[in-house]
């Protein structure tokens, strides 16, 4: 079966926030309207060990599965290179969960 890009499956809102390495957006998921937020990497800018700890990350948030931690959804990589981190959006969080980049 063919990936849909990140395009068809999430609407993109607005900006959250920026860190050194990338971008949170609020986005809105097509399949369900819920709302998630994609944290964008930009990959190209980080060095070998920072690659490994963002790709270690997404491992972690994967693993979580807790009523009081924001619920990771799915991680992909753009055709640009960008890796992108989707969560559930939790209204009223702290911005810098969403937006912390190393």
């Amino acid at each position: 079966m063919a990936q849909i890009a990140d395009y068809e499956h999430y609407k993109r809102i607005k900006l959250l926030g920026e860190g050194a390495f990338g971008k949170a957006y609020l986005a809105e998921c097509v399949s369900d309207n819920t709302l998630c937020v994609i944290k964008q990497v930009d990959l190209s800018k980080m060095s070998d060990q920072e690659k490994k700890d963002t790709l270690r990350e997404a491992k972690i948030l994967e693993s979580f599965n807790h009523p009081n931690i924001v619920k990771f959804r799915e991680v992909y990589k753009t055709k640009k290179g960008k890796l992108c981190i989707v969560m559930d959006y939790a209204d009223g969080i702290l911005p810098f969960v969403y937006y912390h980049f190393y």
